[in-house]
């Protein structure tokens, strides 16, 4: 069995979100399979809920390459990896390209400037050149960085002819779902007080700048026309200081100006990790909206993943993986962008449907069963039992840590924007 370090960009707390939720769970799974492993955190290993058999540590970023002494591989993700990059080159590295941040973050340059979209190319020119294997979530994105990955050379005349499919340099490992079945639904009256609970609930949750809530919020008064106790329930970031909540901030506005927050419209708390399925499970239609762009043909939309193994029938806008996957196995409606009044009439054609919901409920139910975490995570866990360097490595692409920032961690630059945003100091 092998020695792992990960090393996680993101907090892992009680208040864990998807980058750390997903590094959490490959390092449970990893010791499961009788690895040994250490997570490397950016944040206080004692706020970290992690189990007895992963060893946590704080990331340092200018001394990662010695943390990881004594280990047989790593993974990564983000640009606190970079520090590790720029520090050695002996050990197999696993690049988890999950999250395409480069193009998520191409949202804030006109709040935050070019520069971090300066860093992150150069973080993935940096990380594309220098990986053994890299993880991604779907067909649509493995397409994609093999585009980045033929660009730099990875992908040339003699890795083709030992690996016709490629399947050695980069694969699928998506969010996966728990084992067994979703928990009970908890009291309504407990996770939302003053609903009603006969009263439609619709969940978004979690607002990122790519999302379009504003559809969400148009279609509301022809919902509420048809139920006035109809409730759209949002989710506060738990980690507002990494990441910009402009479309959060209109959201919650035009919520107030309509006389809806705290009301028709609810932005609710980040659930701890043990509660984090809470809130979709007291509600009856899930409602993910976004806009067409690079951003959306390429996500998978995690928070969808969860939802169909709930059991939540979802209307979702068209565009990404899982709207294909929604509308293929029949667990919702998917409308058009920007349009609220589609968006309204798929809802309400489930609300007022109790066999249609639970049959779109027992479809994505049955979606899921087949992608636990131990499914999808199979080619980390090959890779993990046989830890090797790619071969021809540099051939065709010698890369060196020069145009990526390592002396501050991203993590902390972008905080630092945020709050000058903010009117901080």
């Amino acid at each position: 069995m092998s020695r792992a370090f990960l090393i996680c960009p993101e907090p892992v707390r009680e208040l864990t979100a998807g980058v750390g939720s997903r590094f959490l769970m490959l390092a449970r799974l990893l010791t499961d399979a009788g690895h040994q492993v250490t997570l490397a955190l950016p944040n206080d290993p004692a706020e970290a809920v992690v189990p007895p058999s992963v060893a946590a540590v704080r990331a340092v970023p200018e001394r990662l390459g010695e943390q990881a002494r004594g280990h047989d591989w790593v993974l990564l993700h983000g640009h606190l990896g970079n520090h590790y990059l720029a520090q050695r080159d002996d050990l197999p590295v696993v690049v988890d390209l999950y999250d395409p941040f480069l193009v998520e973050n191409l949202h804030y340059h006109r709040r935050l400037g070019l520069e971090p979209f300066v860093n992150d190319h150069a973080t993935w020119r940096l990380q594309l050149g220098r990986g053994d294997l890299f993880l991604c979530s779907s067909e649509e994105q493995r397409l994609y960085y093999l585009g980045w990955l033929t660009a730099l050379g990875r992908v040339n005349p003699l890795v083709v002819e030992d690996d016709p499919t490629l399947a050695g340099l980069i694969v699928e490992l998506p969010f996966g779902t728990p084992q067994g079945p979703p928990p009970a639904a908890p009291s309504r009256a407990e996770v939302l007080p003053g609903v009603a609970g006969d009263a439609p609930v619709l969940y978004f949750g979690g607002i990122y700048d790519w999302y379009d809530p504003r559809t969400a919020l148009a279609a509301m008064p022809e919902l509420l026309a048809a139920d006035p106790r109809t409730v759209l329930l949002f989710v506060d970031h738990p980690h507002p200081e990494l990441t910009p909540q402009s479309e959060a901030a209109r959201a919650r506005a035009e919520a107030e100006r309509r006389g809806w927050l705290g009301g028709a419209v609810r932005f609710e708390s980040w659930r701890p990790h043990a509660r984090r399925y809470e809130l979709p499970l007291v509600s009856d239609v899930a409602v993910a909206c976004h806009r067409p762009g690079l951003e959306t043909d390429l996500s998978l939309r995690t928070r969808l993943v969860d939802l169909l193994w709930l059991g939540l029938p979802a209307v979702v806008t068209t565009g990404g993986t899982m709207s294909r996957v929604v509308r293929e196995i029949g667990a919702g409606e998917v409308v058009p962008p920007a349009d609220p009044g589609a968006l309204a009439r798929a809802v309400r054609s489930l609300l007022t449907d109790a066999g249609r919901r639970e049959r779109a409920a027992a479809a994505g139910r049955s979606w899921a069963a087949e992608r636990s975490w131990e499914r999808v995570a199979g080619p980390l866990l090959d890779f993990a039992a046989a830890p090797r360097r790619a071969p021809r490595h540099d051939r065709f692409a010698p890369v060196a840590p020069g145009g990526v920032t390592v002396r501050e961690p991203m993590l902390d630059r972008l905080r630092r924007a945020v709050g000058r945003l903010r009117g901080e100091r």
